[in-house]
């Protein structure tokens, strides 16, 4: 969710590639891109030879699956990059992002034939998860950058972010007390079973547990209810 962590998270890991070549592709829904800017500007410097590709003006997991599907087709036809990071923004959910990487559907090709999605990563905000789980707030009713249309409460929306994820990170961990930490990971736990959770300050997180772990278990994902809905592009955010 928005304000978790996870633009310094993949900053960090941008830092720290494990002699990787990495490719970026990045999205938000606001009207600024300021996660864009952020991350561009670090990975800059830090790391020349990143490409970043930018998608604005659109939900990744929806309206722009199309520009996600000719993306990843192109960077994959370079050769060029060993692996690619897709932040998706913090309002949006990861099924949708998931479902593009299965082979084919109705005889359309899709990002299975080309890239393994490798780890689905939620970062859980340790500090403010609990308070915008019980205020139940419709999405459009704060400055989220949410249609006014979206119908979504923050409380489906984090329960869904974490459902669907094989890694938790649970971020700002130095902020909270050892009991509302182990009372917020039971919650976690009650959500996503077998799901991993790793503890994080200011998103610093070995990449070897984010990068090239194979734990994404596409066929235990397929029985996930919703997932043929995402498939057949009935999506509404």
């Amino acid at each position: 969710f928005l304000g978790a962590g996870k633009t310094s998270l993949l900053t960090r890991v941008l830092q720290n590639q494990e002699g990787l070549r990495v490719a970026v592709i990045v999205n938000d829904m606001a009207e600024v891109n300021i996660d864009a800017l952020l991350v561009k500007s670090s990975a800059e410097i830090l790391t020349g030879k990143d490409k970043m590709i930018e998608m604005q003006n659109g939900c990744i997991c929806c309206t722009l699956r199309g520009d996600l599907i000719e993306n990843v087709s192109k960077l994959a036809a370079e050769g060029r990059f060993d692996y690619l990071l897709i932040e998706s923004t913090g309002i949006s959910e990861p099924m949708p992002v998931a479902t593009t990487f299965v082979t084919e559907h109705d005889g359309k090709t899709l990002l299975g034939s080309v890239a393994r999605l490798d780890t689905l990563v939620t970062v859980v905000d340790a500090v403010n998860f609990m308070k915008e789980y019980r205020k139940g707030h419709r999405l459009c009713d704060r400055s989220l950058g949410a249609e006014e249309t979206d119908e979504r409460s923050i409380t489906q929306l984090l329960v869904d972010q974490v459902e669907c994820a094989n890694l938790i990170v649970l971020n700002k961990m130095d902020l909270v007390k050892e009991r509302n930490a182990t009372h917020l990971e039971g919650l976690l736990r009650k959500l996503n079973p077998k799901a991993k959770i790793i503890h994080s300050s200011f998103g610093r997180v070995d990449v070897k547990l984010l990068l090239n772990t194979r734990s994404f278990d596409m066929a235990e994902a397929e029985q996930m209810p919703g997932w043929y809905q995402e498939l057949q592009a009935n999506h509404v955010p």
